[in-house]
Parts: structure tokens; C-alpha cells; sequence
């Protein structure tokens, strides 16, 4: 995993904290989909309803984990970090016409979002972090390439 030493970047741990906080997250909400049958999941464009939202927060979230353990080993484990982040950059994205000219409040169990800049701005918030982990890991993918790097 991610060996700590007084010389790792802010990036590594700011990215390496986003992506462990959101594996933790959809584990979570992995466990309350199974345990749940009717589970109503939507975010963005991925709307299920029942179980078949596990392939949607628990299959990213093994890839999620495989690059993290893998991460050390070179490429392999930045792309899986890569394709999990843009990944969720994109979900979270595609929330955007939900929320955009919303005529009513948005709830989720126990808020409502009332007003549409709002919603905006949540799904913006979302969706940032998982740009920013997106991109700091495709650095690593385009750098382990090169001479001298790991």
C-alpha cells in the first residue's frame, strides 16, 4: 500500500485520503443495497433499483481497492485508480441536468436541497475531488513510463 515517508508529496496523501474516504463510502452503501431489496439508487444517469446497484458501488470499489494495494507495483495500479476516479467524476457529473432547472426540492432521506444553484453545487463538489484524483493519478500512469521513476 502507500508506505508513509517524510518525502511523500501533499498530492499522494490529499489523494490517497479522497480515495480511501470514498472506498470506505461505497462500501457502505454497497452493504445497504444488499441488505436492502428494493434500494432505490440513483446518482446521476446510474439509476437502479434492488440489488443490481452492487455493479455499480461494488465493482468500482473493488477496482478502487485493487489500486490501491497495487499501487507500488507501477502502472497497474494508477490506471485502476484512474478508471475509478473519472469513473465517478463522470456519475457524478451526469447529475447535473437532474439538479440544473429543478422546479422542486431534491431529498435524500433526511435533507432537501431547496434551491437549484444548490444541487449545482453539490454535484460540483462531488464531482471535483474525483477530477482531481482522476488526474493525479493519470500523472502517475503517464510517468511510470519513464527512466528512473516509480
Amino acid at each position: 500500500m502507500l508506505a508513509l515517508r517524510p518525502k511523500t508529496p501533499l498530492a499522494t496523501l490529499l489523494g490517497f485520503f479522497w480515495i480511501i474516504l470514498t472506498i470506505l463510502l461505497f462500501l457502505g452503501l454497497s452493504v445497504l443495497v444488499f441488505a436492502t431489496p428494493r434500494f432505490p439508487l440513483a446518482i446521476g444517469l446510474l439509476r437502479t433499483t434492488g440489488r443490481s446497484g452492487l455493479w455499480i458501488t461494488f465493482l468500482p470499489t473493488l477496482v478502487a481497492l485493487a489500486g490501491v494495494i497495487l499501487w507500488r507495483r507501477g502502472r497497474l495500479g494508477a490506471w485502476l485508480l484512474t478508471a475509478y476516479s473519472s469513473f465517478w467524476c463522470l456519475g457524478m457529473l451526469s447529475g447535473l441536468p437532474y439538479v440544473w432547472n429543478a422546479k422542486q426540492s431534491f431529498c435524500i432521506r433526511t435533507f432537501c436541497i431547496t434551491t437549484p444553484w444548490l444541487g449545482r453545487l453539490t454535484v460540483l463538489a462531488l464531482a471535483a475531488p474525483f477530477l482531481l484524483a482522476a488526474i493525479w493519478a493519470g500523472r502517475k500512469v503517464s510517468q511510470s513510463g519513464k527512466p528512473g521513476q516509480s
